[in-house]
């Protein structure tokens, strides 16, 4: 009797760790795009902020003398195409509608040169708070390029 007892719990353990258990962060490089313009400071600036409010982040932080912005994370569901959270098995957790991502930014504009970084968060939620993973994200530069695209374009406006 004992031992079906612990032949079940066994069982039991190795099914609720198994995706924990062959979790496997990605290997690629974290993106930063950076992109040199004639736009001044001030205009970069604030374009980055009315981008940024615009696609319904907070801005967290901002100092408009020394040209950088940041925002808190926010809820955004990302596709494998614009993102890398690893693998389980083979499949790609992003696949999984379980997989929560959570994304923040920083925008600095330096000498002529903004440079944009995007910060994901991913967590794979199956159900059971002991099936809960905290997955390493990372980008593959196609949010920083849409940011950055919409910055350079409204900061000429100003």
């Amino acid at each position: 009797m004992n031992t079906a007892k612990l032949i079940c719990a066994l069982a039991v353990t190795a099914a609720i760790s198994g995706c924990a258990g062959t979790y496997k962060a990605p290997v690629t490089k974290p993106v930063v795009v950076s992109r040199a313009t004639n736009l001044s400071q001030d205009a970069i600036i604030k374009a980055s902020k009315s981008a940024l409010i615009s696609d319904g982040y907070q801005i967290s932080s901002y100092d408009d003398k020394t040209g950088f912005v940041s925002t808190a994370p926010r809820d955004l569901r990302l596709s494998a195409a614009q993102a890398d959270c690893g693998k389980t098995m083979g499949l790609d957790y992003l696949k999984d509608k379980r997989t929560k991502t959570r994304v923040s930014y920083g925008v600095i504009y330096e000498a002529g040169l903004v440079t944009v970084k995007a910060n994901i968060e991913g967590e794979y939620k199956p159900g059971s708070v002991t099936q809960d993973i905290t997955l390493t994200c990372v980008s593959h530069g196609t949010l920083e390029n849409e940011l950055l695209d919409k910055v350079i374009s409204t900061a000429s406006r100003y």
